[in-house]
């Protein structure tokens, strides 16, 4: 009885098995345009075998599709902090000024640059300067809001889009920032070290090079930078 319900359920599976067979073959004949009278045993062996190298071509252009995206992300990092770099950032202003151009939404870049980086190089060493580097990043951060775009311009350099912002917004935010970080110190083996920022401003205007708008908030930032070592 059991021998006679196995054989019974083979039979069943195997009749089963039958139509889904039939209709991949259908799906190959209409994928590849073989009349079915060509569709012989060794004709469909080969299609299967095709198919078989198409689909693990498509796993690995999938594959391969998934690695780019992630070396893209990585070349928008900065090496330092874990924020978008320049080139991630230039990309960002440019659709900024578009968007500016297009919809009139009103943006403006915030520049910083910190005081008498140098000295913390020369002094502690560049492990400390890495040090500095991601405190600030980190400062940076917390102040930003969610439509904000903060990235590390270079060397001791910060940009932030500020969308949907004015020049006076800016330049509220860049004062708040200067006074956190120069009372908010980061510690290096065991000492608590301040460092000051400059900060500039720049309002994105239609037909702006994004370069162009970046140095214009460069050279808001040396402005006052200039101002605090006058009063100093």
């Amino acid at each position: 009885m059991a021998s006679e319900a196995l054989n019974e359920s083979s039979a069943v599976g195997t009749a089963e098995k039958k139509p889904a067979s039939a209709a991949k073959i259908a799906e190959r004949l209409a994928m590849l345009g073989i009349p079915e009278t060509e569709m012989t045993p060794s004709v469909n062996l080969a299609v299967s075998a095709l198919l078989e190298k198409l689909d693990d071509m498509g796993r690995e252009l999938s594959r391969t599709k998934e690695s780019l995206a992630e070396i893209e992300r990585l070349v928008d990092v900065d090496c330092v902090a874990p924020i978008p770099n320049r080139r991630a950032f230039m990309r960002r202003l440019a659709w900024a000024i578009t968007m500016h151009e297009r919809y009139a939404h009103p943006s403006t870049i915030l520049y910083f640059d910190i005081n008498d980086f140098k000295e913390i190089n020369d002094t502690y060493g560049h492990a400390a300067g890495d040090i500095a580097i991601r405190h600030i990043s980190q400062l940076l951060s917390n102040t930003m809001r969610e439509s904000d775009f903060l990235a590390r311009i270079g060397g001791d350099e910060f940009a932030v889009i500020m969308y949907y912002a004015s020049e006076e917004a800016a330049k509220l935010r860049g004062a708040n920032i200067a006074e956190k970080l120069q009372t908010t110190p980061f510690v290096f083996n065991g000492q608590h070290l301040h460092v000051t920022t400059a900060y500039g401003y720049y309002s994105i205007k239609s037909g702006d090079d994004a370069e162009a708008a970046l140095a214009s908030a460069d050279m808001s930032m040396y402005v006052d930078k200039k101002r605090v070592k006058a009063g100093a």
